[in-house]
Protein backbone atom coordinates (compact mmCIF):
# COMPACT_ATOMS: atom_id res chain seq x y z
CA UNK A 1 0.00 0.00 0.00
CA UNK A 2 1.40 3.37 -0.94
CA UNK A 3 1.97 6.15 1.55
CA UNK A 4 -0.66 8.23 -0.26
CA UNK A 5 -3.36 5.56 0.19
CA UNK A 6 -2.39 5.06 3.85
CA UNK A 7 -2.64 8.81 4.49
CA UNK A 8 -6.03 8.92 2.71
CA UNK A 9 -7.41 6.00 4.74
CA UNK A 10 -6.07 7.54 7.94
CA UNK A 11 -7.71 10.89 7.08
CA UNK A 12 -11.04 9.20 6.28
CA UNK A 13 -10.84 7.22 9.52
CA UNK A 14 -10.15 10.35 11.57
CA UNK A 15 -13.02 12.18 9.85
CA UNK A 16 -15.44 9.31 10.63
CA UNK A 17 -14.29 9.21 14.27
CA UNK A 18 -14.64 13.02 14.50
CA UNK A 19 -18.15 12.90 13.02
CA UNK A 20 -19.05 10.10 15.44
CA UNK A 21 -17.91 12.14 18.45
CA UNK A 22 -19.70 15.20 17.08
CA UNK A 23 -22.92 13.25 16.59
CA UNK A 24 -22.69 11.70 20.08
CA UNK A 25 -22.17 15.21 21.56
CA UNK A 26 -25.16 16.51 19.59
CA UNK A 27 -27.37 13.70 20.91
CA UNK A 28 -26.20 14.38 24.49
CA UNK A 29 -26.98 18.12 24.19
CA UNK A 30 -30.31 17.40 22.44
CA UNK A 31 -31.41 15.07 25.25
CA UNK A 32 -29.94 17.24 28.00
CA UNK A 33 -29.76 20.96 26.97
CA UNK A 34 -28.18 21.94 30.29
CA UNK A 35 -25.19 19.81 29.29
CA UNK A 36 -24.28 22.53 26.78
CA UNK A 37 -24.08 25.15 29.55
CA UNK A 38 -22.09 22.88 31.87
CA UNK A 39 -19.67 21.99 29.05
CA UNK A 40 -18.70 25.64 28.62
CA UNK A 41 -15.81 27.13 30.57
CA UNK A 42 -17.05 29.27 33.47
CA UNK A 43 -16.02 32.54 31.82
CA UNK A 44 -17.47 31.61 28.46
CA UNK A 45 -20.27 33.41 26.63
CA UNK A 46 -22.28 32.09 23.71
CA UNK A 47 -23.71 34.04 20.76
CA UNK A 48 -26.51 32.74 18.54
CA UNK A 49 -28.38 34.10 15.55
CA UNK A 50 -32.10 33.62 14.91
CA UNK A 51 -33.21 31.83 18.04
CA UNK A 52 -36.55 30.41 19.21
CA UNK A 53 -37.36 29.63 22.87
CA UNK A 54 -40.51 28.10 24.39
CA UNK A 55 -41.36 28.43 28.10
CA UNK A 56 -43.72 25.85 29.59
CA UNK A 57 -45.16 25.20 33.02
CA UNK A 58 -46.57 21.76 33.85
CA UNK A 59 -46.44 20.88 30.15
CA UNK A 60 -48.47 23.92 29.07
CA UNK A 61 -46.88 26.47 26.73
CA UNK A 62 -46.91 29.87 28.48
CA UNK A 63 -44.82 31.95 26.07
CA UNK A 64 -42.43 31.85 23.14
CA UNK A 65 -39.56 34.13 22.23
CA UNK A 66 -37.95 34.68 18.82
CA UNK A 67 -34.95 36.98 18.28
CA UNK A 68 -32.50 37.89 15.55
CA UNK A 69 -29.58 37.34 17.92
CA UNK A 70 -28.88 36.27 21.48
CA UNK A 71 -25.80 36.61 23.70
CA UNK A 72 -25.63 34.32 26.74
CA UNK A 73 -23.71 35.91 29.61
CA UNK A 74 -22.78 33.03 31.87
CA UNK A 75 -21.42 35.25 34.68
CA UNK A 76 -24.84 36.95 35.07
CA UNK A 77 -26.81 33.83 34.03
CA UNK A 78 -28.82 35.84 31.52
CA UNK A 79 -29.38 36.02 27.80
CA UNK A 80 -29.49 39.38 26.01
CA UNK A 81 -31.55 39.59 22.80
CA UNK A 82 -31.70 41.92 19.81
CA UNK A 83 -34.87 42.48 17.75
CA UNK A 84 -37.14 40.17 19.65
CA UNK A 85 -40.77 39.07 19.50
CA UNK A 86 -42.41 37.31 22.46
CA UNK A 87 -45.86 35.73 22.41
CA UNK A 88 -47.76 35.11 25.66
CA UNK A 89 -50.59 32.56 25.68
CA UNK A 90 -53.60 33.31 27.89
CA UNK A 91 -55.89 30.70 29.42
CA UNK A 92 -58.86 31.88 27.33
CA UNK A 93 -56.94 31.20 24.10
CA UNK A 94 -56.06 34.85 23.40
CA UNK A 95 -52.46 35.86 22.81
CA UNK A 96 -50.35 38.93 23.52
CA UNK A 97 -47.59 39.66 21.01
CA UNK A 98 -44.70 41.81 22.23
CA UNK A 99 -41.83 43.26 20.19
CA UNK A 100 -38.80 45.39 21.07
CA UNK A 101 -35.31 46.24 19.89
CA UNK A 102 -33.58 44.63 22.90
CA UNK A 103 -34.31 42.42 25.86
CA UNK A 104 -32.86 40.15 28.53
CA UNK A 105 -34.01 36.83 29.97
CA UNK A 106 -32.76 35.67 33.37
CA UNK A 107 -32.09 31.99 32.82
CA UNK A 108 -32.89 30.80 36.37
CA UNK A 109 -36.17 32.66 36.94
CA UNK A 110 -37.37 33.09 33.31
CA UNK A 111 -38.04 36.74 34.18
CA UNK A 112 -37.70 39.03 31.18
CA UNK A 113 -37.07 42.73 30.54
CA UNK A 114 -37.48 44.36 27.11
CA UNK A 115 -36.64 47.91 26.01
CA UNK A 116 -36.50 50.12 22.94
CA UNK A 117 -39.67 50.80 20.96
CA UNK A 118 -41.71 48.26 22.92
CA UNK A 119 -45.05 47.38 21.31
CA UNK A 120 -47.54 44.89 22.76
CA UNK A 121 -50.66 43.85 20.84
CA UNK A 122 -53.68 41.83 21.83
CA UNK A 123 -56.70 41.75 19.58
CA UNK A 124 -57.60 45.33 18.67
CA UNK A 125 -55.48 46.87 21.46
CA UNK A 126 -51.89 48.13 21.24
CA UNK A 127 -49.59 49.27 24.05
CA UNK A 128 -46.49 51.43 23.43
CA UNK A 129 -43.75 52.14 25.96
CA UNK A 130 -39.96 52.20 26.23
CA UNK A 131 -39.51 49.35 28.74
CA UNK A 132 -41.55 46.36 29.97
CA UNK A 133 -40.77 43.65 32.51
CA UNK A 134 -42.22 40.14 32.78
CA UNK A 135 -42.19 38.25 36.08
CA UNK A 136 -42.56 34.55 35.28
CA UNK A 137 -43.54 33.32 38.76
CA UNK A 138 -46.55 35.67 39.02
CA UNK A 139 -47.18 35.88 35.22
CA UNK A 140 -47.23 39.67 35.45
CA UNK A 141 -46.15 42.23 32.84
CA UNK A 142 -45.35 45.70 34.20
CA UNK A 143 -43.56 48.97 33.49
CA UNK A 144 -42.62 52.09 35.41
CA UNK A 145 -42.21 54.08 32.18
CA UNK A 146 -45.00 56.07 30.47
CA UNK A 147 -47.47 53.97 28.48
CA UNK A 148 -49.98 54.60 25.71
CA UNK A 149 -52.77 52.08 25.15
CA UNK A 150 -54.91 52.46 22.02
CA UNK A 151 -57.77 50.50 20.53
CA UNK A 152 -61.48 50.26 19.96
CA UNK A 153 -61.98 54.04 19.80
CA UNK A 154 -60.04 54.87 22.96
CA UNK A 155 -56.60 56.02 24.08
CA UNK A 156 -55.30 55.71 27.66
CA UNK A 157 -51.99 57.18 28.85
CA UNK A 158 -50.26 56.87 32.21
CA UNK A 159 -46.92 56.86 34.03
CA UNK A 160 -46.89 53.10 34.76
CA UNK A 161 -48.83 49.91 34.06
CA UNK A 162 -49.30 46.40 35.43
CA UNK A 163 -50.98 43.52 33.57
CA UNK A 164 -51.87 40.29 35.37
CA UNK A 165 -51.90 37.54 32.72
CA UNK A 166 -53.82 35.10 34.97
CA UNK A 167 -56.63 37.54 35.87
CA UNK A 168 -56.33 39.32 32.49
CA UNK A 169 -56.56 42.70 34.24
CA UNK A 170 -54.68 45.90 33.36
CA UNK A 171 -53.97 48.67 35.86
CA UNK A 172 -52.63 52.02 34.59
CA UNK A 173 -51.36 54.49 37.21
CA UNK A 174 -49.96 58.00 37.47
CA UNK A 175 -51.58 60.96 35.71
CA UNK A 176 -53.93 58.68 33.82
CA UNK A 177 -55.75 60.26 30.89
CA UNK A 178 -58.42 58.57 28.81
CA UNK A 179 -59.86 59.75 25.51
CA UNK A 180 -62.87 58.01 23.95
CA UNK A 181 -63.96 58.60 20.37
CA UNK A 182 -67.65 58.37 19.40
CA UNK A 183 -68.66 57.82 23.01
CA UNK A 184 -72.09 58.71 24.32
CA UNK A 185 -73.90 58.14 27.61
Amino acid sequence: MSKMKAALYCSIGLAVVGLGFGFMSYLRVKEEPKALHSALPKESDVSLNRIHHVATRDGIKEWTLDAESAQYEKADNKTVFKDLVATFFLEDGNIISLSSRSGALLTDTKDMEVWGDVVARSGQYELNTEKLCYEHETRTIFTKTPVVIKGSGMKITGKSMKFDLEAEQVMVRGRVEAVFESFSL
